[in-house]
């Protein structure tokens, strides 16, 4: 096990994230893609937490930079300082991976830029005509390095810190918030005519999320496992009371230290997600949405590497059944209300990871006892099977040996 695995993330004052424009800043903001420009790279929840301002984009571009920056000493596997970014070539007439190899040429180039300080797997995001499009995980101020020792690559390279909101694919928020509005239908109801089949089956809802370049092969020479990744992503998520997540965030920080309201709806869901888990601390440092929701009841995993360079999945799902997760939410006295914010939480700051370059909702399989319970081991005995009639007529088959099969995602507001 690698111990600065699991090493805590330094928490940033307000203070210390907030700063002003300078022609530095004025920079990064001219090496980056306009949000309408990512929007046709990928299709994302950006649009709709920045409602179009490419203002407030630009205010989350430089938030991130900072972030990254702050973090100059950090080389733990979740420190900050290891940011996932976009990055794009748009020189005319080339072929994807000769653009590629011009990225790859600027970071060799420049001074000061280690090989263990930027991970790139080539073009894995878009390649057309026009530029072509990969995700690069570079340490601390690795990008404006580059940018500094080769200017001509201004006019050809373009460069984005990945924030929560590109992260996720377009449709996860509406999907969660169906779930949270009750909008559920059990789907069709069919006849399993194994003899198990008095269990019933759902599917379940799992965030699906791939790994930055560079995580699986740390600082360049480290060769990481599932269970170190997979521990420091929950640690990431649970760690300090939930303070950790607020210091990275630009949306809590836009929202509650920003001195105007000029913030997005969508930006405050996830700040009131933020503020509510913070402030379900108690004076002995417990948390029910921390310790119990997230850390006793969700798992976190990471899939088998595809191939020797593959960056593998982080999945994030519930290990018990709905009814469950509720009874444990209301037995540690949380309201429908926290338990939402709570799923909230959980999903940004899994967004929020910089280990984490993609995040997806998707439909698992879930098994569970005829009581709605989760420990198979434990089910009741199933009823004796019915006299079949001699006649072979079609008869009546009795409720234990239906099977629910769900079409849709079943899960309540605590359950992923």
């Amino acid at each position: 096990m690698i111990g600065a695995a699991l090493v805590a993330l330094a928490s940033l004052s307000s203070a210390s994230i907030s700063f002003a424009v300078t022609a530095e800043a004025d920079d990064l903001v001219a090496y980056g893609m306009s949000l309408a420009e990512f929007d046709d790279i990928r299709m994302s929840e950006s649009e709709a937490d920045f409602d179009g301002v490419e203002e407030l984009w630009d205010e989350a571009l430089l938030f991130e930079y900072k972030i990254a920056m702050s973090y100059a000493e950090d080389k733990a596997l979740t420190s900050l300082g290891y940011h996932p970014y976009i990055i794009c070539n748009y020189t005319p007439d080339k072929t994807g991976s000769s653009r590629a190899e011009m990225i790859i040429e600027a970071f060799q180039n420049t001074t000061g830029v280690d090989v263990s300080h930027f991970f790139f797997e080539g073009i894995n995001e878009l390649n057309d005509n026009e530029y072509s499009c990969g995700v690069i995980r570079a340490f601390n101020d690795t990008i404006p390095k580059v940018y500094a020792s080769n200017p001509d690559a201004a006019m050809w390279m373009k460069t984005n810190p990945l924030h929560p909101s590109m992260k996720m694919i377009d449709g996860t928020v509406a999907t969660i918030q169906a779930r949270m509005d009750g909008d559920t239908d059990l789907g069709m109801i069919a006849v399993d005519d194994n003899n198990d089949n008095w269990y019933i089956r759902r599917s379940a809802l799992e965030f699906s999320n791939v790994l930055c370049p560079g995580v699986r092969s740390f600082n360049g020479t480290q060769i990481v496992s599932g269970e170190d990744i997979s521990q420091t992503a929950k640690a990431f998520v649970t760690e300090d009371g939930g303070k950790s997540v607020r210091d990275a965030s630009f949306y809590y920080d836009k929202v509650n230290n920003g001195g105007d309201k000029d913030y997005t709806q969508r930006m405050k869901l996830w700040s009131d997600a933020v503020s509510v888990v913070v402030n379900l601390t108690d004076m002995d440092g417990r948390n029910p949405c921390l310790d119990t929701v997230i850390g006793k009841t969700f798992t976190f995993e990471v899939s088998p590497f595809i191939g020797l360079g593959g960056t593998g999945v982080l999945e994030v799902y519930s290990s018990v059944s709905e009814e469950e997760s509720y009874a444990i939410a209301e037995s540690s006295n949380m309201t429908k209300e926290d338990v939402d914010q709570c799923v909230w939480y959980t999903l940004y700051a899994i967004a929020l990871n910089p280990m984490v370059c993609s995040v997806e909702p998707k439909a698992r399989p879930q098994t569970l006892c005829p009581d709605l319970t989760s420990d198979l081991s434990q089910c009741p005995p199933p009823s004796p099977p019915p006299s079949q009639p001699s006649s072979g007529r079609v008869v009546r088959v009795p409720f234990m040996n239906i099977a629910i099969v769900s079409t849709v995602i079943t899960i309540l507001s605590c359950c992923i």
